[in-house]
């Protein structure tokens, strides 16, 4: 579900599906899990989401803010988790991400931490890639546009592996 989101100091605006993580995450520790977790349009939502937000329009989720907000989303996606099956089908991507944003990796498997490295490895790159577009650097973008695909790919492989 989209909702459109002003960032401080005029910073432009986002799109919060395209940060559905990170907005889901602030969404669990404020109202929990009723409804979907993907559904930002709520007031409170918003205001809280508001509290999150930088003014990089790249980077638009404080990680800090990110990591205080973690333990309660992540104890609200667990409580919800038994019986709320939209969070079911996110559990394999997002669980892993509360629960190292938590600070409680050691609760993570091997493959989990694997995982989370080319995730991360891939917001990286998006984020370089989104830069160098904004500064008109066509041929970085490629590289890393090229580099995007080539890790995409193996993380694509890892996951379709982990479900056979």
């Amino acid at each position: 579900m989209n909702e459109t989101v002003n960032l401080p100091a005029g910073a432009g605006s986002i799109d919060l599906g395209e940060f559905a993580f990170e907005a889901g995450l602030v969404r669990l520790a404020t109202v929990a899990a009723e409804g979907s977790p993907l559904d930002f349009s709520s007031p409170v939502v918003l205001a809280a989401v508001a509290t999150a937000l930088t003014d990089d329009p790249f980077a638009p989720f404080s990680t800090d803010a990110l990591r205080a907000l973690a333990p309660a989303a992540l104890d609200a996606f667990d409580a919800a988790l038994p019986t709320h099956d939209e969070l079911q089908r996110l559990a394999p991507l997002w669980r892993p991400r509360l629960l190292s944003l938590a600070g409680r990796q050691a609760e993570l498997t091997g493959e989990q931490t694997v995982v989370l490295r080319f995730e991360e490895r891939l917001r990286e790159i998006k984020l370089g890639m989104a830069r160098a577009e904004a500064e008109g650097d066509e041929d970085r973008r490629e590289a890393l546009h090229a580099k995007y695909i080539e890790v995409g790919t193996s993380y694509a492989g890892r996951l379709a592996a982990r479900e056979r």
